[in-house]
Parts: C-alpha cells; sequence; structure tokens
C-alpha cells in the first residue's frame, strides 16, 4: 500500500476518475453544439455505458476473482482505458443542451462531494494534532 493510498482512500480517487469522465463528456457535447451547423457533421457521445450494459446484461456473464493479484468483482476501480465514442446521427440541440446540463450538475455534485470528503480530513489532522 502505497502512501496516497493511506491519505487518499478509494472514494476519492473514484471521484476523480468520474470528475475526469465528465470533463471528456463536456469537450465532446461541446464540440457537438460547436458544429451544429456544420454540413455533414454526426454528434458523437461517450460509449462506454452502453457496453458496459451490453457486458452485465449478458446472461451467465459474472464476475470472479481468480488470482489473489486481482480485482474483487466489488472493486470499482476504472481502468483508465481509452473510452471510445460512437456517431449518433445530425446535432440535435435539445438533446446536447440537456446533457451539457445533466453533466454540469453531476461535475458540480461530485465537486462539491470531494470538498466535504476534503473537509473531514483537514477536521480529522486538525483535531488529531491538538
Amino acid at each position: 500500500m502505497n502512501n496516497e493510498s493511506k491519505v487518499f482512500d478509494r472514494t476519492i480517487a473514484l471521484m476523480r476518475d468520474r470528475l475526469n469522465l465528465g470533463s471528456l463528456n463536456h469537450q465532446l457535447v461541446s464540440s457537438n453544439l460547436a458544429n451544429l451547423n456544420t454540413p455533414g457533421f454526426n454528434a458523437r457521445e461517450l460509449s462506454f455505458e452502453e457496453t458496459l450494459k451490453s457486458y452485465l446484461g449478458e446472461p451467465g456473464f459474472h464476475m470472479v476473482k481468480s488470482d489473489a493479484g486481482h480485482l474483487a468483482p466489488g472493486d470499482a476501480v476504472w481502468p483508465g482505458v481509452p473510452v471510445t465514442t460512437e456517431e449518433i446521427g445530425a446535432v440535435n440541440l435539445e438533446q446536447e443542451m440537456m446533457k451539457l446540463t445533466r453533466n454540469s450538475i453531476e461535475y458540480q455534485f461530485i465537486t462539491t462531494m470531494l470538498n466535504k470528503k476534503f473537509s473531514m480530513l483537514r477536521q480529522a489532522i486538525s483535531e488529531g494534532g491538538q
């Protein structure tokens, strides 16, 4: 266990990864909106959610830990693999604005939760030093 993992638990790492994903999604939606009037441009979206749903929905697919070095099925760690995108057709202004709004709300929520987590760590450190 490295020093960072002793101070920052898995929750913070998951929040960091979710913020990174939110940033990527924001860039993608912004690109779609910027090309709203570009002839022949097809909107793109992240496809990892659909891929995950299809894997989880397959009958008989169950994760197991077969080696001590493997992650347990309950360990939710984003492996940092490249996220793929897919074309979804012409840019729809209303849908893209809804995606942008949803993404912004999720980003703000995760940021607020991360700030609360750091606030709790600060309080624990300051009370521990008294």
